[in-house]
């Protein structure tokens, strides 16, 4: 009788299980970054829209933003125009924020809400933040002649997520008195803030009546132009 052997039966012939890697990596982002669209920030799929400000006092490209992990990345200056001098309190509308879309070969000038704009990309869990504006000066002339109790508010405050999602922060007032004494612009409270955040003053329909110039009647007035400056100073302090 033939002898038939006995089938050998490998474990590997039932296969198997192999373990390959994966892995992401963060690095810090120093960089300045890209003023937003203050009408229309991000779009529904979270991409950013950057734009082109023009410095309205100037007409040229506005000062740059800082650098680093929490970020003032701009801030729009108030030209109020050329008016003609009165022996009566008058009250003047600062010109709306001058864009351009950022890379587009014949893009269009358009006009929107004046803004300014921080980030935070600090590691870690947000951490809050603090933005304050104060003006450094009375609007002065070049021959260092000062407008007299001239005063800037800024109304139709409102604040807009620059990362395309939902969240928002507790600390932005509606109303701002601009004064040589520090004013709360908007704040973030530890857990809020991260990413981009723009305070806008006014929308498109109310961006040329949202920041605004009262000069006293009894100002004593030079043919010239009077200027100041605003600082705009964002701090590690979350908001109260």
């Amino acid at each position: 009788m033939a002898i038939v052997p006995l089938s050998v039966v490998n474990a590997d012939d039932k296969g198997g299980a192999l373990d390959s890697n994966a892995q992401v990596t963060f690095i810090a982002d120093n960089d300045a970054k890209s003023p937003l669209d203050p009408t229309t920030p991000a779009n529904p799929d979270g991409t950013q829209n950057p734009v082109s400000p023009i410095d309205t006092v100037t007409g040229s490209t506005p000062n740059p933003g800082t650098t680093g992990l929490l970020t003032v990345d701009f801030a729009s200056s108030f030209n109020f125009g050329s008016n003609i001098i009165s022996s009566v309190t008058k009250t003047y509308n600062a010109l709306p924020q001058v864009y351009a879309q950022k890379g587009e070969s014949k893009a269009t000038d358009t006009t929107g809400p004046n803004f300014v704009q921080v980030t935070d990309v600090r590691p870690g869990s947000a951490k809050g933040w603090s933005l304050t504006v104060k003006q450094n000066d009375d609007f002065k002339t070049s021959a260092g002649t000062s407008l007299a109790g001239a005063q800037i508010n800024i109304t139709n405050g409102n604040v807009l997520n620059g990362n395309g999602g939902t969240d928002t922060i507790s600390n932005h007032p509606t109303d701002i008195a601009v004064s040589t004494a520090a004013a709360n612009v908007m704040g973030a409270k530890a857990g809020e803030g991260f990413g981009t955040w723009l305070y806008r003053m006014g929308t498109k329909d109310t961006a040329g009546s949202s920041v605004k110039l009262t000069v006293p009647g009894s100002s004593a007035k030079e043919v010239a132009a009077y200027r100041t400056t605003l600082t705009w100073t964002l701090t590690d302090s979350p908001a109260s």
